[in-house]
């Protein structure tokens, strides 16, 4: 019985206490009357002094209110770095990008490979809707690709520069061609893997993959 009397004195103290601090209410408001007995003929009061209460409750609030936001921050900082696919601040770094295919994709004749997946963009030359690479700034470049063939299929793709056909890579029956070069390159030369040949499939799943970075300016 004496429990069950002081949780539900602790309880109004705290239902109390939330209420005037949501008011504002000043700090002078510092006491409060509890019933302990509800009896018309013979009621038993007790006076309780709620100064620590309410500091402990903002306390608490404000301490809630900085993990809760400490813990969005970070979420926040993510959403946007995936959004516009580099880190606010970095974009004047060294250029370097990695993309890969997510589906397998067919092509009829020649066509650009469209690596849709893109890991890292640092100074975003790369552009996911077109497959092209523009560089930024000119200086000697790492490139590389890995094109993987379909099922009891071919595959030929090159890489080529600007208009200029480069090197070539082959793949069959589920097989890869990779290609690593280095290259010197001005500022806005395009690098891209372009499919050559008939009707072949390029495969996705993240296995066929476009990448580089500025070595030295």
């Amino acid at each position: 019985m004496v429990m069950m009397v002081l949780r539900g004195i602790l309880f109004q103290l705290l239902v109390i206490s939330i209420m005037k601090y949501a008011k504002g209410q000043n700090s002078d408001n510092s006491s409060t009357e509890i019933p302990l007995l509800d009896n018309q003929n013979m009621p038993l009061v007790a006076l309780f002094d709620t100064t620590k209460l309410n500091e402990v409750l903002k306390i608490a609030i404000q301490k809630t209110v900085e993990d809760t936001m400490n813990e969005m921050i970070p979420r926040i900082k993510q959403a946007v770095i995936d959004d516009i696919g580099y880190e606010p601040g970095r974009e004047k770094e060294r250029p370097a990008f990695t993309a890969s295919l997510t589906t397998t994709q067919y092509f009829g004749g020649n066509g650009v490979v469209k690596f849709d997946k893109v890991w890292l963009n640092m100074g975003r030359a790369y552009d996911h809707e077109t497959g092209l690479f523009t560089a930024p700034k000119m200086g000697l470049y790492s490139i590389s690709t890995t094109v993987m063939s379909n099922h009891n299929s071919h595959l030929h793709c090159d890489l080529w520069k600007n208009n200029e056909n480069l090197v070539r890579a082959f793949g069959n029956d589920l097989s890869t061609g990779t290609l690593n070069v280095v290259m010197a390159l001005k500022m806005n030369d395009t690098v891209y893997v372009k499919h050559s040949g008939g009707s072949e499939k390029i495969y996705g799943d993240q296995r066929s993959t476009f990448s580089g970075y500025l070595i030295t300016e």
